[in-house]
């Protein structure tokens, strides 16, 4: 688990910062109450921490020197501080910290709260710093480098647009107007013909920055825009701000193709992503299985054990099935108690075997559920091809699974033939 360095030689402080942590999940925070105790935790590595929370004003750290040894430890840090003004803001900002919190309310606890998650996401987020001037691609990227962000560069269009297809996870990129081989808008406008604002965010910029500009790169295709010179404050939030947009909608993506309670792909990823995959196996000859599984009985588990129970039953067959069918195919939950697998380069004999042996799996396990051991079988209904359509593999694959249940259930039913079998 991640942890974190809290040092703070206020106990009360120390007390309500841990307090508040306590209820985030996925982070761990040690306290030292003072600067040498501290460098002993790292240099013993009884705290292996990915991030520091100093105080500026220690006793034996009083010009904040704990805050400087951090920093060159390469140790992301965040400043508290009782009092506040422009020479201390531009004290603590050029020790190249992540950010500064004043010791002010519960709201100062919330944005510190957020500053570590965000940290702690950030390390795995691309970002891509395009400008011809080698001084300010330095300067951004030494900014974004503080914030732990994954920083390429690129000094002008062409080379980023080479860098985008080389690395087809960058989620942000900072680009200046004015370059030689292609200016900002031209590269915006170029980058969106292949990346849309929900999956990469564009924030321009330049020191000619007026109003007129601004729109012009926001109609070009960019998120947003920021004049140079910029508060280094309003850097880290605009930049904050536009990739937790990107998250947001990756979240909510996510949500409307999983299923719930088992984390499976639901029926509109099944009909997103399959047709693709059938595609793929006709053009390329290869045999394709598509089984319905069905859990027998389902409805008198519910009934005796209750829904609660019943959902742990479709939780356990859903990671069996996960783990046999999901690395090299497509495990969805179509709703209720029924599933759908698709998987391309399996001939009837070798599907008919392999849905058999989890058929027989499901069989014998139990589901410990509160007091309850709780037994169910599972019927399936395979279809191989590729036959006609993808739509018509589902319906065949479906009409064996009936068949499968009219003939006694907790078996396995597949079509008789089937191209590509051997």
């Amino acid at each position: 688990m991640p942890d974190v360095l809290l040092v703070e030689d206020s106990k009360f402080f120390a007390s309500v910062v841990m307090r508040r942590f306590a209820s985030v999940k996925g982070i761990t925070v040690h306290w030292a109450d003072s600067f040498a105790q501290a460098r002993e935790k790292i240099e013993n590595g009884s705290c292996k921490c990915f991030m520091a929370l100093l105080d500026l004003n220690l006793p034996d750290s009083p010009r904040g020197e704990v805050v400087d040894w951090f920093v060159q430890q390469g140790i992301p840090s965040i400043v508290f501080t009782g009092g506040f003004d422009d020479k201390i803001r531009d004290t603590i900002l050029s020790k190249n910290v992540v950010d500064y919190v004043l010791k002010e309310n519960e709201d100062s606890l919330d944005t510190l709260v957020k500053s570590v998650q965000r940290i702690q996401k950030n390390k795995s987020i691309k970002v891509l710093v395009v400008d011809d001037s080698l001084t300010a691609r330095g300067l951004v990227s030494k900014m974004l480098s503080i914030h732990q962000y994954q920083v390429l560069s690129a000094e002008g269009g062409g080379e980023a647009l080479k860098m985008l297809d080389e690395h087809p996870d960058i989620k942000l990129v900072v680009t200046d107007y004015n370059m030689p081989d292609m200016d900002g808008f031209q590269l915006v406008k170029t980058i969106r013909k292949t990346h849309t604002k929900e999956d990469l965010a564009i924030i321009g910029m330049s020191a000619q920055g007026n109003n007129i500009l601004s729109a012009r790169f926001i109609k070009a295709g960019a998120n947003d825009f920021i004049n140079k010179p910029f508060l280094t404050e309003e850097f880290y939030c605009r930049v904050a701000q536009n990739v937790e947009l990107i998250e947001y909608i990756e979240l909510i993506r996510s949500m409307s193709y999983t299923d719930p309670l088992t984390g499976l792909a639901n029926r509109r990823r099944f009909f997103e992503v399959a047709p693709e995959m059938f595609n793929d196996c006709v053009s390329k000859g290869e045999p394709l299985a598509i089984a319905m599984a069905d859990i027998d009985h389902f409805k008198r588990v519910n009934d005796t054990f209750g829904h609660s129970a019943g959902d742990e039953v479709i939780k356990r067959v859903a990671e069996e099935l996960k783990a046999r069918f999901g690395a090299d195919g497509l495990v969805c939950r179509f709703g209720g108690e029924e599933f759908c697998v698709l998987l391309p380069g399996k001939r009837a004999s070798e599907a008919a075997g392999l849905f058999e042996i989890f058929r027989a799996t499901m069989e014998n396990a139990i589901v410990v559920y509160e007091h309850s051991k709780i037994k169910c079988t599972i019927s399936v209904g395979v279809c191989t091809g590729p036959v006609e359509s993808l739509d018509y593999m589902v319906t065949m694959s479906d009409d064996m699974l009936y068949d499968a249940k009219n003939s006694g259930r907790n078996q396995v039913v597949q079509t008789e033939t089937a191209p590509y079998d051997s």
